[in-house]
């Protein structure tokens, strides 16, 4: 449906990608960024390159061929699953009543934590997509559909070699690099052409990315993603045994003046971005060098930064210091570089130049994309809120209030997430991450499995990360920027007085306790969650209170989380060098190493040339980012379930009064300081629905 509506949308601009002579896909040539609003392939041209392909893959092609060829793809692949799960019913185009005993051999969990044959699972539990061997129509329809060759097509469709404008460009800086000709300038030459070369405008930020502002590479820009970039959950109060290895870092490093000032300052205001686990998470030796070499990729890099951030009162976060790689059990044994800049309103005009500083964030941008793509967003989006859908359809009939309340917001997920994961993760994550594919299904376990599924509900999960749970705490100058934490508190309690309303449609609020603690369609749910779906956190459920915040929190993941963490990928991702998936070259050893870094080591660093991963790493955003319709927004389903027992009003008016109505900025955001870029993924206009993109 998404597709469908967005082809329509820029039906007037469509352009096609014709084929050569020899059957290879031509660029594009002598066309402006006004005339090249949106590209894509025509179909009859992909069905016939596809069959040509069926027995060997694309050998070479073009960077704007082979973007219209993937987007063409993925569109396919996510239809192909949604006619599947069509015809065995499990997303039904013409829902219908399906009793409980036949969902549960509808929803069948995947096999976890081991596969039949002894193997590790790859992913948490989930809906079994793949037919067993003994279910024969499954298997036929599976068959029928071609399901198994989209485990494949993708990297079909990427190139092993690239000509074209797009590729000239890249080769070329990539040689200037490695034949140690002069490299002052390069990152100026990657701005002018991402000015010249934008994607189409099909986000919430309209095409934009961060490349365009004139001072993307700096603190401010730097640290403002830890509160309004794509992933703005995991910055947290720094713990004191991290902080004393700071001040100890600084001593060791010679940052005198850092040494001073560092014990002096309010703990209490001292945040990190701490990846110190990830090796942990990803299975591996604490000192193992991250690193993978997939037979069609170039040699990428991993790394696990640790990045340590003052919040002022005036409401700035400013970037001290940032460990590069934390190996080892502290930081002793990394390398560890202080801002040069001890306060945000000192002079900004030594920083385009601070190659080591900007090289060191760029490291901690890396660590994030991990985080972020993995952990954040498939793991505790898109495969927690899985496993909470399985888990419901198989114990709670359809005519409760738990399945009335939170089905509307499973629309096309189970359907994308198959996608996803025969698409996604095993042939372009996989392919541009610095880490081992293996490692790789490690970290997404590992992140499921110690998901706290009542410790990450909103003013809990803002408590435990010490900031204020509360709007008047948050409405303290030194908190002015941090939208996510404003927003998404807002919207926690708007969703959960919706719930409990709804749920007093069913309930008396006098007696409701007693009977759910004997409800045994609520005990089968939570075990279900609990056991099968391996959320152990899920709250056993005996009261009016825990019911609502275990259904706000499904709903939570599914809407304003969701979308808080997939919107802005496009605008914080495209321009690859702001935020790339990989190192190119590896980290370095010391900080005198690090300290004599030039623009060329950290363009080295980069996938500059590399059209095969820069072209993924920038079509991923650009995909996953599509803004949603207005009748999948979740405003427009919360004000119109159940409109036959409450006004529209009774809804919709708490969820207008956190942005003063659907075009303005939300409030909160109004006082945030001058050039702060828009945060708009919650408003109720644009807050999907659904895990649907």
């Amino acid at each position: 449906m998404r597709r469908m509506v967005c082809c329509l949308y820029f039906k007037a601009y469509r352009l096609f990608v014709k084929p050569c002579s020899n059957g290879d896909l031509t660029e594009k040539r002598n066309l402006s960024i006004g005339e090249e609003k949106f590209l894509d392939i025509d179909p009859g041209v992909f069905d016939n390159e596809m069959v040509k392909l069926a027995d060997g893959d694309v050998t070479k092609g073009t960077y704007t061929g082979t973007q219209a060829a993937l987007t063409h793809a993925y569109a396919r692949i996510e239809r192909s699953y949604e006619t599947y799960f069509d015809a065995l019913q499990i997303e039904p185009t013409l829902p219908r009543y399906i009793e409980k005993d036949l969902k549960k051999e509808l929803y069948q969990w995947s096999d976890y934590p081991t596969n039949r044959d002894g193997t590790p699972a790859q992913y948490p539990p989930h809906l079994q997509t793949i037919p067993r061997a003994d279910q024969v129509s499954q298997t036929d329809l599976f068959n029928r559909l071609g399901l198994a060759n989209t485990l494949l097509m993708i990297a079909k469709l990427v190139p092993d070699t690239w000509y074209g404008k797009t590729a000239d460009w890249g080769i070329s800086i990539l040689q200037r690099a490695f034949n140690g000709s002069p490299m002052d300038g390069t990152i100026k030459q990657i701005e002018e052409y991402n000015r010249s070369h934008r994607k189409s405008p099909t986000d919430i930020e309209e095409g934009k990315n961060i490349g365009l502002l004139p001072d993307w590479f700096t603190d401010r820009r730097f640290a403002d993603q830890s509160f309004t970039g794509t992933n703005p959950t995991s910055i947290t109060v720094v713990p004191e045994a991290l902080l004393n290895e700071f001040i100890a870092a600084a001593k060791q490093g010679g940052y005198d003046k850092w040494a001073t000032i560092l014990p002096t300052i309010d703990p209490a205001t001292l945040y990190v971005q701490d990846a110190r686990n990830i090796r942990r998470s990803l299975g591996v030796d604490e000192n193992e060098i991250l690193f993978n070499k997939e037979p069609k990729s170039d040699d990428s890099w991993g790394c696990a930064a640790v990045t340590l951030f003052q919040l002022h009162p005036t409401g700035e976060l400013h970037p001290i210091a940032i460990c590069t790689d934390y190996k080892g059990d502290s930081l002793a044994t990394s390398v560890t570089i202080f801002n040069k800049r001890m306060l945000p309103t000192d002079s900004s005009e030594g920083e385009e130049h601070d190659w080591p500083w900007r090289y060191a964030k760029t490291c901690a941008q890396v660590t994030d994309f991990l985080r972020h793509e993995v952990s954040v967003h498939l793991t505790q989006a898109h495969l927690v809120e899985e496993a909470l859908i399985v888990a419901t359809h198989r114990t709670v009939p359809m005519e409760h209030i738990i399945y009335r309340l939170l089905s509307p917001h499973w629309f096309k997920t189970l359907s994308l997430n198959a996608a996803a994961r025969a698409t996604l993760v095993p042939q372009i994550i996989k392919d541009i991450v610095g880490v081992k594919p293996d490692n790789l299904y490690q970290y997404v376990r590992s992140e499921f499995e110690s998901f706290d599924y009542v410790g990450r509900y909103v003013p809990n999960d803002l408590a435990s990360r010490g900031f204020p749970n509360t709007a008047e705490g948050l409405a303290e100058p030194q908190y002015r920027n941090y939208a996510y934490a404003k927003n998404m508190l807002s919207m926690w309690y708007c969703i959960r007085r919706y719930v409990k309303s709804m749920l007093l449609t069913y309930y008396t609020e006098t007696t409701a306790d007693a009977v759910i603690s004997k409800c045994e369609i609520i005990k089968a749910w939570y075990t279900e969650v609990q056991t099968a779906a391996h959320i152990k956190t899920f709250p056993t459920i005996t009261t009016l209170d825990q019911l609502i915040d275990a259904v706000t929190m499904s709903i939570h993941i599914a809407a304003p989380f969701h979308s808080a963490v997939n919107y802005l990928q496009n605008f914080y991702q495209v321009f690859v060098i702001a935020k790339p998936p990989c190192l190119c070259s590896p980290p370095p050893t010391t900080l005198d190493q690090l300290k004599g870094y030039k623009e060329a080591d950290l363009v080295k660093a980069l996938p500059i040339g590399r059209q095969r991963q820069w072209l993924l790493a920038a079509q991923i955003p650009w995909l996953l980012s599509y803004k949603v319709c207005t009748f999948l927004c979740l405003f427009e389903n919360m004000t119109l379930t159940h409109r036959d027992r409450f006004p529209r009003s009774a809804v919709s008016s708490p969820l207008r009064s956190r942005s003063g109505g659907h075009a303005n900025t939300p409030r909160p955001l109004r006082r945030r300081r001058e050039g702060s870029i828009p945060y708009m993924v919650m408003d109720p206009d644009n807050t999907a629905v659904s895990i649907l993109i």
